[in-house]
């Protein structure tokens, strides 16, 4: 291990965007609530990567992409493949896929990104739709 990768730890993970009960239910009520931003706002990952970022469950981690970044909560989720992050279908997740100009839909799955651990709270929706 390079002293970058002990000082500095990342992941270098393809993400997955999938629906989740949780968010989809929260999402009908208020979107500017609490309960909304801990339901989508989150990442699952292999408890393997968990241990290779020294993050604890409910960790903060930054994931960037080529289309953007945010702040999610990490959680442990041993049905996660190593080397994946599965993040909940909503306006975090939508943050860091490219829109393509033309009539294809956008790619969901397999997007390369970048997580590091972080001490930054969860990326606020309204700062998202301040950038949309």
């Amino acid at each position: 291990m390079a002293l970058g990768d002990f000082l500095f730890p990342h992941a270098d993970l393809k993400i997955v965007i999938a629906r989740s009960f949780e968010a989809d239910v929260e999402s009908t009520k208020d979107i500017f609530s609490k309960e909304f931003l801990e339901s989508a706002a989150r990442v699952r990952l292999n408890k393997g990567d968990l241990q290779r970022l020294g993050l604890k469950e409910g960790g903060h981690v930054s994931i960037k992409s080529k289309a953007g970044n945010v702040v999610l909560a990490a959680y442990n989720d041993e049905k996660v493949p190593v080397g994946t992050a599965v993040i909940p279908y909503g306006p975090w997740a939508l943050s860091l896929i490219s829109v393509p100009k033309d009539d294809t839909p956008p790619q969901l799955h397999g997007v390369s990104v970048t997580v590091t651990r972080s001490e930054d709270e969860v990326t606020p929706l309204e700062k998202l739709l301040e950038s949309s």
